[in-house]
């Protein structure tokens, strides 16, 4: 138990801290944010808890957006409330991408646009992906053998000589990189065709544009 001895008073200067200093800023997406098909049940029911707008997209088609590829993804230690949480760090990038029918889009122009912010932007502290709803996509499930790799990767050497020059570069100088076998063949896998390009790749995406 904490005792006082009220006989010798105590003066505690308490610094105030009346600043909020962010460590995260995030400029907004001029249309809105699109939630694929295969997430729009789960997300739908959290948007309407919260009460954020939100329609359903009617026709499937390409559009360029702005995507979210984690360069490093960390699960936190314990899980919390049931929740493995998860951090990412990584940048949105403008690339084309399809939006099949039974997505969902967020428009920014409302009320809660914060609100819907918090939930999908993936760096936010409690977005719904740091709360561990889409672990799934940061989970590596494919691979290669290593024996099948290695031929691959002679193959790949043999047929690109541009490939060649990059590998031998960083052999060069890159250390950790040349020392390391492992590295060594992921180069060559995520040039594959067999490379899962949506591993690390945050399925919520960003638009310009509100015409869906």
């Amino acid at each position: 138990m904490t005792r006082y001895d009220e006989t010798t008073p105590q003066v505690w200067r308490v610094p105030m801290r009346d600043t909020i200093s962010p460590s995260v800023q995030v400029v907004a997406p001029r249309g809105g944010y699109i939630v694929p098909a295969a997430h729009a049940e789960a997300v739908g029911a959290k948007l309407r808890q919260h009460g954020i707008d939100f329609r359903t997209v009617a026709s499937s088609k390409e559009h360029p957006l702005q995507t979210f590829r984690a360069g490093k993804s960390t699960p936190a230690a314990q899980p919390v409330e049931g929740h493995q949480r998860l951090q990412v760090s990584g940048q949105w990038q403008e690339e084309k991408r399809t939006v099949p029918a039974g997505s969902l889009f967020v428009p920014i122009a409302q009320p809660r646009a914060r609100l819907a912010m918090t939930l999908l932007e993936p760096q936010a502290p409690d977005s719904l992906l740091q709360w561990g709803w889409f672990n799934n996509q940061f989970e590596r499930k494919e691979y290669m053998e290593d024996y099948v790799a290695e031929q691959v990767a002679r193959q790949m050497l043999d047929a690109d000589p541009e490939l060649r020059s990059e590998f031998e570069r960083r052999l060069r100088d890159e250390p950790a990189f040349a020392a390391d076998p492992a590295a060594r063949l992921d180069f060559f896998y995520r040039r594959h065709s067999a490379w899962d390009e949506r591993y690390q790749l945050y399925p919520v995406m960003r638009s310009d544009v509100s015409a869906f």
